[in-house]
């Protein structure tokens, strides 16, 4: 297993400049801006919520990196880096054109080995042999592909084939890849708004990419005969708030002034009602059924439309969305229902198709988002859709039609990611195998591969993933406000079929040796619950597989 690139311990950059000192033909700020840059920075400092870099030496490994032992007190500390940091370059042995093998046996001086519980490759693709290759391959035969608009050349049929095997995961008709999974909630949210007279209900604990989507479609659209776009956020998970919204936003639709408890909106006939419509004009039909239906029609376009949106898998919380029951509200509200099944993707269903699939209600959902840079392995993002929705993202989604296409590396990986998912089901069994145990270990509800160890405040967050890192060389991220809500800061730990037993007992064992306090979010007892009763939907796979890692 290669070393990567290790640090020139103690180099400065090549000018040696201080940190934020303009380098040699570099303008200085503006005044306004410099003390806007300074008061933002400072804002930040305060609340102890300025992020920066800090770089680990990379493995081919999905669950291990080095950290140079000088960085690691201070980074537990939280304490900023000083100066520019040093750059990187590889030894001696590599800069000389000497073999993979001797570089990856070079001595491993002043940096330690972190076990990492804080990357989403669920399935441990990333770093397959297969996958590898695959990248590796397509970057020797055919580069980085064209780099080019999709929508202008940089479509190839690679990128085609990897759409294909994507809609025939999901069970759609087609697929539209993105260059990243945000880029994809931000079209699909932004595109379906773009005309107005949209109302968006969205849960309060969505990713930001669909935070950010529904903010820029509150934003577009408006026309005088449609009205504004609107937003509702509705608790999490809270099925009967929803309910709530979704009748108030139907009682106000003839309202040209936004609901008290709104700020956005969207939606857009269900791809499943149109097929009906579609269907029910064929042979046989009567000209008073034809014309009932235009008078359905009609009458449904006086109304606003709605869109709910929702991750399938929340990445913070490891609870799932009340997928069953959102299927019911659709059923008598006919909205769109949009999932983001990014962390589902590959993780959960029999296929890995997702959580929507292992519900049962994949036939509920109008549009699959999902991301390829988690459970497989690699980067990007897609929606899989129909032939018709796909038509109006290629031409509508803006964050799709002004990006370069994904480097074909990235698609033969992600392609091959797919493929070695179907071959060998033991990961997932695997990663659920692993989730389970460690939940028994620290008697905390673990219903997914994303486990949060909910400690409550910052400080006490912080110090335990400082104490992890110092003490056990495991890297388990603390997340604080605004990620998570006041009171629920916590240590976020990822699962992954690259982790074997052993790292998990060990895991287990330290945050138990720290004599820590854990608490159980409700949702996540609630769901525990609910699991437990005759009927319930789970989003393993089977057991049988084994563990092989």
């Amino acid at each position: 297993m290669g070393i990567g690139w290790l640090p020139e311990m103690g180099g400065q950059d090549d000018g040696g400049e201080e940190q934020g000192r303009a380098r040699d033909g570099e303008e200085p700020l503006a005044e306004e801006w410099g003390l806007w840059l300074a008061s933002s920075l400072g804002d930040l400092r305060d609340r102890r919520l300025l992020r920066v870099q800090r770089p680990t030496i990379a493995l081919k490994s999905s669950t291990r990196a080095l950290v140079p032992d000088a960085q690691l007190a201070d980074w537990a500390a939280g304490i900023e880096p000083q100066g520019v940091v040093a750059r990187y370059a590889g030894p001696a042995s590599a800069r000389s054109g000497s073999s993979a093998a001797s570089a990856a046996a070079a001595p491993r001086h002043g940096v330690s080995e972190l076990t990492l519980f804080s990357t989403n490759d669920y399935l441990g693709l990333g770093s397959h042999p297969e996958v590898c290759a695959a990248a590796a391959d397509a970057a020797l035969r055919l580069g980085m592909g064209p780099r080019s608009s999709a929508v202008v050349g940089g479509t190839t049929t690679l990128h085609r084939e990897l759409e294909e095997a994507l809609a025939d995961l999901k069970g759609t008709e087609d697929c539209l890849l993105f260059p990243t999974g945000f880029a994809a909630n931000m079209a699909v949210v932004a595109s379906l708004c773009e005309s107005g007279g949209c109302d968006v209900f969205s849960d309060e604990l969505n990713h930001a990419s669909i935070v950010d989507g529904a903010r820029l479609a509150m934003r577009g659209g408006g026309g005088a005969s449609a009205g504004p776009n609107r937003l509702h956020v509705y608790r999490h998970n809270d099925m009967a708030h929803l309910e709530q919204l979704l009748l108030a936003a139907t009682d106000s639709a003839d309202s040209a002034q936004p609901a008290a408890n709104s700020a956005s909106s969207v939606s857009i006939a269900s791809s499943a009602a149109r097929g009906q419509q579609r269907g029910s004009g064929g042979s046989g039909s009567s000209a008073g059924a034809a014309g009932g239906q235009r008078q359905q029609q009609q009458q449904r376009s006086r109304h606003r439309r709605r869109l709910v949106v929702t991750d399938s898998l929340f990445s913070m919380d490891g609870d799932f969305a009340e997928l069953r029951a959102l299927a019911a509200l659709r059923a008598r509200h006919g909205f769109m229902l949009v999932v983001d099944e990014a962390h589902a993707t590959l993780v959960c269903g029999d296929t890995g198709a997702g959580a929507a699939s292992a519900a049962g209600m994949s036939h509920c959902v109008d549009v699959h988002v999902g991301t390829l840079s988690k459970a497989a392995g690699a980067l990007g993002g897609f929606v899989a859709c129909t032939l018709d929705m796909k038509a109006l993202l290629l031409n509508k989604g803006r964050s799709y039609v002004y990006s370069t296409a994904l480097p074909l590396p990235v698609v033969a990986a992600a392609l091959t990611a797919l493929r070695v998912s179907a071959r060998e089901p033991w990961r997932r069994a695997h990663v659920w195998a692993l989730a389970a145990r460690l939940g028994r270990a620290l008697g905390v509800p673990a219903l997914s591969p994303v486990v949060p160890l909910v400690l409550g405040g910052e400080v006490e967050a912080l110090a335990a993933a400082g104490a992890l890192l110092t003490q056990h060389h495991m890297h388990v991220p603390a997340i604080r406000p605004p990620t998570v809500p006041q009171g629920t800061c916590r240590l976020r730990v990822s699962l992954s079929a690259g982790h074997s037993i052993a790292d998990v007992d060990a895991l287990a064992a330290a945050v138990s040796g720290l004599g820590l306090t854990l608490a159980a979010l409700p949702s996540l007892v609630r769901q525990a619950e609910e699991r437990r009763r005759p009927g319930a939907w789970s989003p393993e796979v089977g057991v049988g597989y084994g563990s092989r890692l």
